[in-house]
């Protein structure tokens, strides 16, 4: 059976690399090829600099992207971006995957679905979900174990820990917009810069990878598009579940355009959450995942269907560092205010 998806057949593009025509990752790329190589370059620098933790080949990457919010100028700011994507050889495809006709609007709508992102992740329900559900699921898609499979540090329990806190830590700078709170103010956001330096890093890291079962690029539409799943749908079900209250438009929003970012192609992301409920049953079904249907429920885990050696290796400690959060914590609580009775006691 076809991987068919609002009415279209997947088929032909699940193993297609991370470059999507369609999508915010494929109009930049064509908008401002030098922009995008400066980015790739940046990671490439990095990597030089940073040395492998414990032997190991895994290297921390926050580094990378906290040297964005220090660049001098507009290069790299949300308002330049948008302005590029929504150009007169770009606006009609931009306009098909943000849904909205002039940069103005579009930076208006991604502020408010990062804002109820960013408070939607500093609960305590998101927290233990994303700590104890999301990352561990990522390993039920076929390529994606594979991938982790191949690299030796994705069985070691520290280096896991410190690559899920450093995953944390550079999602937090997407949803809080990656910008020096003093002068970098002047310049606003660089939410997009970030989020396709991210893509950046994966294409040149992953890329390599072939999947031991599917004979597949490791890195590729359907790992990613997956992946998206089990931070988007399993953290929203985990609120349904609760009856707490979250803008469901905004909340698909935000993903929808961080995977388009990463360049997914937007066919395969969904836009609310009946279609993530039902993209996450396709996945199992079509066999992109282990164990077939029916599909393990998005908020418990099911060990029989994770490579037994990553599921061993995973583990999550706090780390100081994210002290440094607390203040943006603070604000978006106080932001929200008038929502945490319905947080609490439910709808």
């Amino acid at each position: 059976m076809p991987f068919t998806f609002r009415g279209q057949n997947l088929d032909a593009i699940l193993g297609d690399p991370l470059n999507a025509a369609n999508s915010l990752y494929g109009i930049m790329s064509a908008a401002e090829p030098r922009f995008m190589e400066d980015l790739r370059l940046h990671w490439k620098k990095h990597v030089r600099e940073t040395p492998g933790v414990n032997g190991t080949a895994w290297r921390p990457a926050l580094k990378a992207f906290s040297a964005i919010e220090g660049f001098w100028g507009n290069t790299y700011s949300d308002h330049r971006i948008a302005q590029v994507m929504y150009g007169p050889a770009h606006s009609v495809a931009t306009q098909a995957v943000t849904g909205v006709g002039a940069s103005a609007q579009f930076l208006r709508d991604f502020e408010a679905a990062r804002d109820e992102a960013f408070y939607v992740f500093f609960q305590a329900t998101s927290v233990n979900q994303l700590a104890g559900v999301s990352f561990k699921a990522t390993y039920y898609h076929k390529d994606v174990s594979s991938l982790f499979e191949q690299r030796p540090h994705s069985k070691l329990s520290a280096i896991v820990s410190r690559r899920v806190i450093d995953t944390a830590q550079i999602m937090l700078r997407i949803l809080y917009g990656n910008m020096n709170m003093g002068w970098g103010s002047l310049y606003s956001t660089r939410t997009l810069a970030t989020t396709l330096l991210l893509a950046q890093m994966h294409n040149s890291a992953l890329a390599h990878y072939r999947s031991g079962y599917t004979g597949r690029r490791c890195y590729n539409q359907s790992a990613v598009a997956f992946t998206l799943l089990t931070f988007s749908y399993i953290v929203a079900q985990a609120w349904v579940d609760k009856n707490y209250e979250y803008n469901e438009q905004r909340w698909y929003y935000f993903w929808k355009l961080v995977g388009s970012l990463l360049g997914v192609d937007s066919r395969l992301i969904a836009d609310n959450h009946a279609e993530a409920a039902t993209l996450w049953d396709l996945f199992f079904a079509r066999g992109e995942c282990f164990g077939g249907m029916p599909a393990p429920y998005p908020t418990t885990l099911d060990p029989n269907r994770i490579d037994d050696d990553l599921w061993n290796g995973y583990a999550v400690q706090p780390e100081a560092n994210l002290i440094q959060w607390v203040p943006a914590f603070v604000v978006t609580q106080m932001r929200n205010s008038l929502r945490w009775g319905k947080y609490l006691l439910g709808r």
